[in-house]
């Protein structure tokens, strides 16, 4: 009898582990799951054309049909490993700094543009962004978005020709 209570309290103590670990797993595929249903399209006028596509944990740089940058990379397809969690964050901020309150369109009055048109995608909602020019008449959270999406992708691909 006193080797029942013993064998009993370890066989709880490992179920309750169990379970513990069982939770932090559905939390992991929630969040993932959450991640899978955003996805972020970035697309560059002016001299670049070129995109960058966010979806689940990979961005993906996709060069102009005409590339040809002294910079190999500038020409170059590439694909970037993300954390997950830290794309959701990265879209959940888009969210509550207010994209989905933006105007579609932001127009220029100036001549020499560089286009910037991001579209973000969730649940089945999706809206498109149109600056006509990114340096002078865009929202911030514009802005903020082709900056920190070429950070991601990783190889520095910043504007290096503008227009005007």
């Amino acid at each position: 009898m006193k080797y029942i209570y013993p064998k009993l309290l370890f066989i709880c103590l490992a179920f309750a582990i169990y379970c513990n670990n069982k939770s932090d797993e559905t939390k992991d595929q929630s969040n993932l799951g959450q991640t899978n249903r955003y996805s972020l399209l970035v697309q560059r006028g002016a001299f670049h054309f070129d995109s960058f596509k966010i979806v689940k944990n990979k961005i993906s740089h996709i060069p102009g049909i005409s590339s040809n940058f002294e910079t190999a990379t500038y020409n170059e397809n590439s694909q970037t490993f993300l954390d997950s969690l830290q794309t959701l964050g990265f879209f959940k901020k888009l969210e509550a700094q207010g994209f989905w309150n933006l105007k579609t369109h932001y127009g220029s009055e100036t001549s020499c543009n560089s286009q910037l048109i991001v579209t973000l995608t969730t649940n089945g909602k999706s809206k498109t962004v149109i600056c006509d020019d990114y340096q002078t008449d865009c929202p911030e959270l514009i802005k903020y978005i082709e900056k920190k999406v070429v950070e991601l992708e990783g190889n520095d691909l910043k504007r290096i020709y503008l227009p005007g």
